[in-house]
């Protein structure tokens, strides 16, 4: 006999404002309401063992019923709040709930098919819809339950730093989700032999700065620095451009970097898996610096962070000798120049683990034999650092400027 409070299965809650609230608990997953009328859905499912939850069913949708007033257009990624790792990146849960307008929801079912619907991970097939601009759902956010409302206060303008090379849809979706959000300065670097008509797109984006590099590939690294120097911002977001931000990222990191004085901060990822088509929670150290003193480990996704302008530069900016891996040089070398590093206990940033990206090709792929060695490298230099043993300014850690010639041009 199944308990009442078991989320092993799919558990599909619809309402209407400030109406009764209609549960539906299915053994095997169905649409059998599709045809009545609600204004919301909320969606729960969790693995082992999390799977035993008994939330407060009025007090989630109400705080739902929120986020859906400021925007319908919204849609909710859910899981379960867990303590954060201490030294290094943990994957943790896979993801099942969701909520959202219900109305979205009938439309987005109706465009696949019985089986996709059926054998696979729903949230996979919604989001992925949705991440590739199928639907007018512009907004994701992320909620770990249980979840407070976020008051938003509004943010200075901020930078958003966007190398983009390989597919154009990719960086067609992400420019469609920064074009509802406001204060930010979008400026995307073009690492492509040639701009084609698929790249037309940029001009829809009149406010957005685009600017095109040679020869290529010069690599995500100069790319980012070049545009870096372009803006103005206090704060710097590195945004991959073939991953999504949610919407509340750009407000929620730069708000907790100023509450909390932290001129470099990542946060969270949830991370969707198109080999194995699942979509995980992957979280990070609260306090990096600390982890890093204990073990110069995996501790910071580098493209969910912000950086204060003046700290950028004051850690050197990036490295520019190779087009992978610079990142990881970047924070090893960042934790003996800055007081704070840190990750936001939130999840702000969707990652899309592909082909054809610099961590999954046959020869960058993250764990590849010229990776590691690279890393290698840098993990006995900072140790040294870290004793004592070795100058900062003679190590491997160390930028000495660019080496490589580019040309760029804004277009």
């Amino acid at each position: 006999m199944r308990l009442i409070d078991d989320y092993s299965h799919y558990h599909f809650i619809l309402w209407n404002k400030n109406g009764t609230i209609t549960c539906y608990d299915m053994m095997f997953l169905s649409f059998e309401f599709l045809e009545q009328d609600y204004d919301y859905i909320l969606c729960l499912k969790f693995d082992p063992p999390l799977d035993i939850f008994n939330p407060d069913m009025n007090e989630l949708t109400k705080s739902l019923e929120v986020i859906f007033y400021n925007d319908q257009n919204t849609f909710v990624i859910l899981t379960q709040k867990k303590e954060a790792p201490l030294y290094q990146e943990r994957h943790d849960e896979y993801i099942y709930s969701f909520s959202c307008d219900f109305h979205h929801f009938k439309k987005m079912i109706g465009q696949h098919s019985t089986v996709e619907l059926y054998t696979g991970n729903l949230l996979y097939v919604l989001l992925n819809h949705i991440g590739n601009g199928n639907s007018n759902l512009y907004k994701i956010i992320v909620r770990q339950i249980p979840f407070e409302t976020f008051e938003a206060h509004g943010v200075d303008h901020c930078d958003v730093i966007i190398p983009h090379r390989g597919e154009a849809a990719y960086l067609r979706s992400l420019m469609t989700f920064l074009n509802y959000l406001e204060n930010i300065n979008v400026f995307v670097g073009l690492d492509q032999f040639k701009i084609g008509q698929e790249l037309d797109f940029r001009y829809q984006y009149p406010n957005a700065s685009f600017y095109s590099f040679k020869p290529n590939p010069v690599g995500p690294y100069i790319i980012r620095n070049k545009l870096i120097n372009e803006g103005k911002a206090k704060f710097i977001f590195l945004q991959d451009s073939d991953d999504i931000p949610c919407a509340d990222r750009f407000e929620r990191l730069s708000a907790f970097m100023i509450k909390n004085n932290v001129p470099l901060c990542g946060s969270h990822e949830i991370r969707m898996d198109y080999f194995n088509k699942t979509v995980q929670a992957i979280r990070y150290p609260k306090n990096v610096i600390a982890a890093l003193k204990d073990t110069p480990a995996h501790a910071l996704l580098h493209s969910t962070s912000a950086i204060e302008r003046n700290m950028f530069y004051h850690c050197n900016t990036l490295s520019e000798d190779r087009i992978f891996a610079n990142d990881t040089k970047f924070l090893y070398y960042s934790y003996f120049k800055l007081n704070k590093i840190e990750n936001i206990d939130e999840f702000l940033y969707i990652r899309r683990s592909h082909l054809n990206s610099l961590t999954t090709s046959p020869i960058t792929f993250a764990g590849s034999p010229i990776r590691t060695q690279l890393i290698n490298q840098w993990v006995v230099d900072f140790t040294l650092v870290k004793l004592g043993v070795l100058k900062l300014e003679h190590s491997c850690l160390n930028y000495k400027g660019p080496k490589r010639k580019f040309e760029s041009k804004r277009l």
